[in-house]
């Protein structure tokens, strides 16, 4: 006699069941993911619309908590250093006004204007350089292979003697990139490094300095553009506000170039000297920015789509839309505030749009794998029927 399987007990059918349950958790949350990815790229596009122009379309949850930390009444005003705004000046009153900063005591001068070609009466501009304590001056360098060669400098590059230079190329992916991050050295192809134009001046002006020669590539840190003012002086007032000068880090060039003008996280049209003292301005602060591993945010996104979607199974009562949806806000809101305090209180740059991406089509994905299980078992049925249909008009 056949001996039968001994009943399950109600212990090994929660199991079952709950083993079933997280099964289909964690195929659901799979599909999410895949979705996620899909789509990511099209959705950064569509969500820097939302926060900023179109000509960006770069945008990254990051820049949302730049501009939030940006909009407080908290402000800090760098009083170590000062911008110069030369306007248009031409060559001889750049050098008029050269000599009057170096009367003024300033601490370092660094010029981010690159004086590629002799012009006329080039003696004034060269003694007004000469008299500058601690001056850095502009270099524009090329990349050849994992290294980079000097591709623009000054004139006078090997004639003028005593003066630091700093590479002024910024780390970004394409020219029209938004720029979050600073370079710190430049591996050149000659040997050794160059610092880069805001290292150059920080070291110039007395501030210690890595110089990263142990570093592989291009070191590069994230700029804290948020809450800092900057004192900038146009050149016409030079005069009225010397004093300012005195004992600070002076940057000189113009604000207004066009061909000089960038994307940051708060803004557009913000010109390269500017974006050179918001990385000065870090430089000296001593406490780098830190970015979230990708590695974390994947995590995030994946246990907390999960636990939504284990929601999704396994609520019951009618009221599981709107508890659902409740949920997602709530989350997504709670992701938003995590962000920015660690950006704010722990400087720590995250970037959580992954989780919010699964977030989104985590139900989607739950209404998405129930439908094609239903498909499959209304398919299965089909077939069935036919077989059934097969069998009796064999036996007919």
């Amino acid at each position: 006699m056949r001996q039968l399987p001994p009943p399950e007990n109600d212990n090994s059918r929660k199991r079952k069941a709950l083993l079933l349950i997280f099964g289909k958790a964690s195929g659901i949350t799979g599909l999410a993911f895949l979705l996620s990815f899909l789509i990511s790229s099209p959705f950064a596009a569509t969500i820097s619309a939302l926060f900023s122009s179109t000509e960006k379309s770069d945008f990254v949850m990051s820049d949302l908590f730049y501009q939030i930390a940006d909009n407080r009444p908290v402000r800090t005003f760098d009083d170590r250093m000062v911008i110069l705004d030369i306007g248009n000046s031409n060559r001889q009153e750049i050098a008029e006004l050269l000599s009057v900063v170096s009367l003024c005591g300033p601490k370092a001068v660094a010029i981010d204007v690159n004086f590629e070609l002799p012009g006329e009466n080039d003696s004034l501009l060269l003694e007004s350089l000469s008299s500058l304590p601690s001056l850095v001056l502009p270099l524009g360098v090329r990349e050849e292979g994992e290294r980079f060669v000097i591709a623009d400098k000054p004139f006078f590059y090997d004639d003028l003697k005593d003066v630091n230079y700093g590479v002024i190329n910024f780390p970004t992916d394409h020219p029209g990139a938004t720029v979050r991050e600073y370079a710190k050295a430049f591996p050149m192809k000659e040997g050794g490094r160059l610092l880069s134009f805001p290292e150059a001046a920080a070291k110039a002006g007395g501030y210690k300095v890595d110089l990263h020669e142990k570093s592989s590539g291009v070191p590069t840190g994230i700029i804290g553009y948020h809450s800092r003012e900057i004192i900038t002086i146009p050149y016409d007032e030079l005069i009225d506000r010397a004093e300012e000068l005195t004992d600070k880090i002076v940057l000189v060039g113009t604000t207004t170039e066009a061909g000089d003008v960038y994307s940051i996280p708060l803004r557009r049209g913000v010109s390269g000297l500017e974006i050179h003292a918001y990385s000065l301005s870090t430089i000296l602060d001593g406490v780098e920015l830190e970015r979230m591993p990708g590695y974390i945010a994947t995590i995030v996104a994946v246990v907390v789509c999960f636990l939504m979607v284990l929601g999704a199974i396994a609520i019951k009562s009618g009221m599981k839309g709107l508890v659902l949806r409740v949920a997602q806000i709530v989350t997504l809101y709670l992701l938003v505030r995590v962000g920015y305090s660690l950006f704010v209180d722990h400087d720590i740059v995250s970037d959580f749009s992954q989780a919010i991406l699964m977030i989104a089509f985590g139900l989607f994905s739950v209404d998405l794998w129930n439908g094609t299980a239903s498909l499959i078992d209304w398919i299965k049925k089909r077939i069935t029927l036919y077989k059934e249909k097969r069998l009796e008009l064999k036996r007919i």
